[in-house]
């Protein structure tokens, strides 16, 4: 019965062992550093944090999106690691609707965090999933938005 109760726990044990914590997507730090991104490794940090506390569970850990995200008939949240069109938005647009929320047809389909989240969080999260766009994406996104312009695809 030992011998039974041992090899039990000992296997517990070992699946323990195996089981990984969701990670934070790797960054390409190079990447982003070629490109005039500016931001503070601090602020990254935060916005990593952040996103994996309110914003994965929708936008998924690694910021990829619902896969349905693109069928109209489907509320899904969109990739926001520079695969699908959030890079199309102004930097304005982004932060107003993670303030407000989003709705679609008069229905919420994103919730407001403005009392959750202060505006630097805001901007912290903002960094961290810029981040994770694609160097080519991300200066399209910088130059529309320097021009006062909408980016595009």
């Amino acid at each position: 019965m030992k011998k039974i109760v041992w090899v039990m726990v000992s296997a517990l044990v070992l699946g323990a062992c195996e089981r990984k914590e969701p990670q934070t997507p790797a960054i390409d730090t190079s990447a982003v550093l070629q490109s005039d991104r500016m931001f503070s490794m601090e602020g990254l940090s935060r916005g990593a944090m952040l996103f994996q506390k309110h914003c994965a569970q929708c936008h998924g850990p690694e910021a990829q999106g619902h896969p349905d995200w693109e069928n109209p008939k489907v509320v899904a949240a969109p990739p926001l690691n520079g695969t699908g069109n959030v890079w199309k938005r102004r930097r304005l647009d982004l932060v107003a609707i993670i303030k407000n929320g989003a709705t679609r047809q008069g229905q919420q389909v994103m919730p407001a965090w403005k009392k959750e989240l202060n505006d630097q969080e805001i901007e912290d999260v903002i960094v961290w999933f810029q981040a994770l766009w694609p160097t080519d994406v991300y200066e399209r996104w910088r130059k529309a938005n320097a021009s006062g312009g909408t980016p595009r695809g």
